[in-house]
């Protein structure tokens, strides 16, 4: 009993579907009609999915959004080689797109020519990365200190991507070894800078991005030039004769086209006697420093000194005046003495000040002969002789009672 129903089962297994293929007549394939919604990135390769069981004699098509046949059963009909139907097993009718690109986006219909005829449709959607396209972008640039400048990043992609700006902030010298920082500016494709000013100069960043793939950038190199400015440490300077020194001109400017040290309206060139050296402001951006060494200084070389730059917006200049050093001299040593006086007792004694080198003279009276000279004292109250008279009286008094 057991065996016969083995064979039932081993039948219809093997021998149904073979006679629902063969006769497609009598059995209709069973199909999943099922939407799919298919989102690809442009440049990969898309896989629109339909199987069929049971086919028989029934032919599958594909047909893509304008109603164009793509294959019929296992032909491709249209030329384009980015379409294939590989077919890696008999229910399997998998339609391949590779190198799918934007135009390919919409829907795609698998059907089988059935009565009535049983549509699949799988509607495709592709995502373009952002890209920043040259035509319309902005390049580098040089502009004017004061004016606008208007930077653009024309940026495209399928979601519509956001642009976003950075400033790659310049380095001087003394920081070109550290890291390289960013200042985030507003977001948009278009980046206006008003009245631009030599800080705002650098690299510009415009990174596009909407989410599918890899981001896009751009870099703008923006120059600002202005005029020559000149600045002297020092409007005059003094050195002494036969000594050497050196003369200091800050110039600032972008381009610096001239620059140099003048002496009476004649440039000043290396030699003997001077030697001009320029040299890079390592703290601050478009900054030189102009250095004259004067050797051994003389007589005729004191007098004016003139710092010229110039570039094609203008011209600037500063002058600075050499002179002779002159060694101070230390005032005499003063003549002020402290001479005593009458004590008024052993411990405290009182003390006169005399501007002269001698004691003046007193006549008896106590006076001075050299006019109403009155004595100063420090401290103490200096008696007169009258007075130290009525004071030793009035204490003989004292001691008589």
């Amino acid at each position: 009993m057991y065996t016969d129903l083995i064979l039932v089962y081993l039948h219809a297994l093997i021998f149904v579907p073979y006679t629902i293929q063969q006769d497609g007549a009598r059995f209709m394939p069973v199909f999943d009609t099922s939407t799919i919604n298919l989102t690809v990135i442009q440049g990969r390769t898309a896989y629109l999915n339909c199987t069929v069981d049971y086919r028989g004699e029934y032919k599958v098509a594909w047909l893509n959004p304008e109603n164009k046949v793509l294959t019929n059963v296992e032909k491709r009909i249209i030329d384009d080689t980015r379409v294939a139907l590989p077919r890696n097993s008999l229910n399997d009718w998998t339609l391949y797109i590779r190198e799918i690109q934007h135009y390919d986006e919409g829907v795609y219909s698998c059907s089988i020519n059935t009565d009535p005829v049983q549509t699949k449709k799988v509607y495709l959607k592709v995502l373009v990365p952002a890209r920043i396209i040259d035509h319309g972008t902005s390049h580098d640039m040089e502009e004017e200190e004061g004016k606008t400048v208007q930077l653009i990043c024309n940026a495209t992609g399928i979601p519509t991507p956001t642009v976003q700006w950075f400033r790659h902030i310049p380095k001087t010298s003394y920081e070109k070894a550290t890291k390289e920082g960013k200042a985030v500016v507003e977001p948009g494709e278009i980046l206006l800078i008003h009245n631009i000013s030599r800080y705002c100069g650098g690299t510009y960043e415009c990174i596009a991005f909407n989410g599918v793939d890899k981001a896009d950038s751009h870099q703008i190199e923006v120059e600002v030039i202005f005029r020559p400015e000149i600045e002297l440490p020092n409007r005059r300077f003094s050195q002494y004769l036969y000594k050497e020194t050196i003369l200091q001109c800050i110039v600032r400017a972008n381009p610096i086209q001239f620059l140099e040290w003048q002496r009476n309206g004649i440039p000043i060139e290396n030699s003997m006697k001077y030697r001009v050296a320029l040299n890079d402001d390592y703290y601050e951006i478009y900054t030189k420093i102009l250095d004259l060494n004067i050797h051994s200084i003389q007589k005729e070389d004191y007098g004016n000194y003139t710092c010229v730059a110039s570039n094609s917006l203008g011209k600037d200049k500063e002058t600075m005046l050499l002179y002779e050093a002159v060694e101070l001299t230390k005032p005499p040593p003063s003549t002020t003495k402290l001479i005593p006086t009458t004590k008024r007792n052993k411990d405290f004694p009182s003390y006169e000040v005399f501007e002269n080198k001698k004691r003046p003279e007193k006549q008896k009276n106590g006076q001075s002969t050299r006019g109403n000279y009155r004595p100063r004292s420090f401290g103490l109250k200096v008696f007169s002789a009258a007075e130290h008279i009525l004071f030793c009286f009035i204490l003989l008094r004292f001691c008589a009672l």
